[in-house]
C-alpha cells in the first residue's frame, strides 16, 4: 500500500507525462489531497492558474486525479465523476 507521499509524485509525474501538453501544464493543487480506502485523489489545475489566480488561466472540464494505492495506477477523472465526489 502506498503512502501520501509516494501517490502525490505519481500523481505529478501522471500530470508531466499524461495530461500537461505545450501550452498548459499541471500540478496537483497544495493540500488538496483525500484518500478513500485504497484510492488517492488530488485535486489539480493549470500551473498558470495556481500562480496567478487568474481565471483566464484556469484548464476548465479537468477532474481530480486518482491513484490507486495497492497497484500505484493513476487516472484523471472527469468533470462530472469529480463534481460527484465533491471533495474540494
Amino acid at each position: 500500500m502506498l503512502d501520501i507521499a509516494a501517490a502525490t509524485v505519481l500523481a505529478q509525474d501522471f500530470l508531466d507525462r499524461q495530461v500537461s501538453h505545450e501550452g498548459m501544464t499541471f500540478a496537483l493543487a497544495e493540500g488538496e489531497s483525500v484518500r478513500v480506502g485504497a484510492a488517492f485523489y488530488f485535486d489539480c489545475q493549470s500551473t498558470a492558474f495556481l500562480s496567478s489566480g487568474d481565471l483566464r488561466d484556469m484548464a476548465v472540464g479537468t477532474g481530480y486525479v486518482c491513484v490507486d494505492g495497492d497497484t500505484g495506477e493513476c487516472r484523471q477523472l472527469g468533470a462530472v465523476e469529480s463534481a460527484g465526489l465533491d471533495f474540494f
